[in-house]
């Protein structure tokens, strides 16, 4: 885990207790997971992470673990990372578009990935099929 004041961004891969994953469509990348840059104010990644999910796809979610960091050129001189948590929904809450995202989806794994046109497509893939591994083995109570 990188120091917290080198992370510039985090995003939930966020899972329904079925596998399916909740995605956003968001203004400027399309389908996307939730997720987006840390505030000056905040202090930890789940402070960020509980944020993002809420504005971008207005839900809380639970269990969250880190799943993948990677390094960022958000930054010109220096490293920077963007950390990426899986974690379970907890609540959906009623969505209504705003100026980050138009529109809040449940989709298999396989529906996001054959839609995503917002990076590497292999990448987010390899990097949701081993979020689900994760935290599939949870204990839900």
């Amino acid at each position: 885990m990188p120091p917290f004041e080198l992370v510039t961004s985090v995003s939930a891969i966020p899972f329904t207790q079925d596998g399916r994953i909740v995605i956003v469509r968001l203004t400027k990348r399309g389908l996307d997971i939730p997720g987006g840059h840390v505030e000056p104010y905040e202090t930890t990644p789940l402070e960020t992470l509980n944020r993002e999910v809420m504005e971008e796809a207005t839900m809380t979610i639970r269990d969250a673990m880190l799943a993948k960091v990677i390094e960022s050129d958000f930054y010109d001189d220096k490293k920077s990372y963007l950390l990426l948590y899986t974690c379970f929904v907890n609540e959906l809450f009623k969505f209504e578009p705003n100026d980050e995202s138009s529109e809040r989806l449940i989709m298999t794994v396989k529906e996001f990935i054959d839609n995503y046109n917002a990076g590497d497509k292999e990448l987010m893939e390899h990097v949701i099929t081993n979020a689900w591994k994760k935290i599939k083995n949870v204990d839900i109570i």
